[in-house]
């Protein structure tokens, strides 16, 4: 194999636009940078320090009594406002009354007990695991529904 000692680098699509721009950002930062090394070179470095501090702490300050305000805030035009949630009707009028009966039968409990088994069994085994990943594969939930019907069926069992 060759390898090749000059890499080749591809221009930008819009090349002299975004060179254009890059220079002219290059120029910004360091016409800013000097303008600012000149304002601050007559300030000693305990005077830029209380400043800073001043600063920090000012500016702290006044993020935390907003973040207070808008909290415990009892005008109107609080920032966050607190809005209970609704049910829509549909959802609190249920037609289903609630059955002394289980939701599943205690025959079909003992077949979804089995085949949980059986799917179990399936995943310990190094030959069974390719089944079970077929399975569950082609059905992502059933493992998840054969649980929740469980635990249904034992609350139901412990009311």
């Amino acid at each position: 194999m060759k390898r090749n000692t000059k890499q080749k680098k591809e221009a930008p699509k819009n090349g002299l636009l975004i060179l254009g721009l890059l220079a002219l950002y290059k120029w910004l930062q360091k016409a800013w940078a000097k303008w600012m090394s000149n304002k601050t070179k007559r300030i000693s470095k305990r005077s830029g320090t209380i400043a800073l501090v001043l600063f920090v702490s000012l500016t702290s300050g006044y993020c935390i009594y907003l973040g207070v305000h808008a909290i415990t805030g009892k005008s109107k035009d609080n920032a966050f406002t607190v809005t209970s949630i609704k049910r829509p009707r549909h959802l609190t009028e249920s037609e289903a009354i609630a059955s002394p009966l289980p939701p599943v039968s205690k025959q079909d409990y003992r077949r979804i007990q089995k085949f949980r088994w059986y799917m179990d069994s399936l995943a310990r085994s190094p030959s069974g695991r390719k089944l079970y990943d077929s399975i569950v594969a082609a059905r992502p939930g059933l493992m998840d529904s054969v649980r929740y019907i469980e635990k249904e069926y034992q609350n139901f069992k412990n009311q």
